[in-house]
């Protein structure tokens, strides 16, 4: 009896031994997983996000699937195969911070997922940059200007209607532009934009892309008047100031002649008031000192024959109503 028990025991240990041949063999037959994806941002609006899953290396995968969290919300298959697939995603209404993954399948594997993407849907986009055409020292370049607010971001240049950027620059901490050189292109015409985005605490911020520049080939150097972005709070703010400047001078103006004229007032009154008082301080007596005579009684009785002598004297304009009496 204890000879079958050994015996049994043996024969588990040698089933065991057997089985984790068989897994290992199995193992080592199969190939790996493939690697995991990357999710990125490509785009964002208000209400709406492009996310992008790669598979890297140049794997392809023929189906592609997007997860909130741990729920799936996408999948798109692709036949032939691919590198990357876009999704758009909107903001769910139980929360305003949401974390996405993706993962995808070869012909008859699943890779593992990507790490989680945070979209913070409460926080507004970066403000959208102009590009223009921009001559320096003669030759002509790509000129995408940011916000001030956030220096040191990162540039891209993008033809329109294509993910992978033309050209990238790394602002240096102290500027909010990036100056490209005018791209090689195929086509008599190209429309190009560019973007930015900066790292905000632990997460990638973007804005959106500038408005369209058109490009002629071999004439560069004459872009259409609408290519030009013009950075209207600039201008608006510039007019203003040149507003604000012109009223103050007119009101400095204004208190200037005012002060000029109450100071002649002042000095014409003052002089009026000294005109008077040496007018009025001076002694205006008029010396009327008469000759004194002597009249007889034969004069005083002959009085009558001498008013026609008298009469004439007599002055109607005079201040004195005393006639006068010539003497003799």
């Amino acid at each position: 009896m204890l000879f079958g028990v050994m015996k049994t025991k043996l024969w588990i240990i040698q089933l065991a031994s057997l089985q984790l041949w068989v897994r290992l063999s199995a193992s080592q037959l199969s190939p790996p997983p493939p690697p995991f994806p990357t999710l990125n941002l490509k785009s964002r609006s208000t209400d709406s996000a492009v996310l992008v899953c790669r598979a890297p290396g140049g794997h392809k995968g023929l189906q592609f699937a997007l997860y909130r969290e741990r729920v799936k919300v996408n999948s798109i298959d692709v036949p032939h195969g691919a590198e990357e697939v876009r999704f758009t995603v909107r903001p769910s209404d139980a929360s305003q911070r949401e974390l996405y993954c993706c993962l995808y399948k070869t012909m008859d594997r699943y890779s593992g997922f990507s790490p989680y993407l945070e979209i913070n849907w409460q926080r507004d986009l970066l403000p959208t940059p102009t590009l223009i055409l921009d001559k320096q020292s003669d030759v002509w370049h790509l000129l995408c200007r940011g916000s001030p607010a956030y220096p040191g971001a990162g540039f891209s240049l993008y033809l329109q209607g294509h993910d992978l950027p033309v050209e990238s620059y790394q602002a240096k901490l102290t500027e909010h532009r990036a100056i490209f050189s005018v791209p090689v292109q195929d086509t008599p015409v190209a429309l190009y934009q560019c973007e930015y985005r900066v790292l905000l605490g632990r997460q990638w911020s973007q804005s959106e892309r500038s408005l369209p520049l058109s490009m002629s080939q071999g004439n560069s150097s004459a872009p259409t008047a609408d290519s030009f972005g013009v950075d209207w709070p600039l201008v608006l703010g510039s007019l203003s100031a040149v507003v604000l400047f012109l009223c103050s001078l007119a009101l400095l103006i204004v208190m200037l002649h005012r002060k000029m004229k109450a100071a002649a007032d002042a000095k014409k009154k003052r002089e009026e008031a000294q005109f008077w008082t040496q007018v009025h301080g001076k002694d205006h007596i008029v010396d009327l000192t008469l000759p004194r005579q002597s009249f007889t009684s034969q004069d005083w009785t002959n009085g009558h024959t001498d008013s026609a002598q008298t009469s004439h004297l007599w002055n109607p304009l005079s201040t004195f109503t005393t006639p006068v009496i010539p003497s003799y």
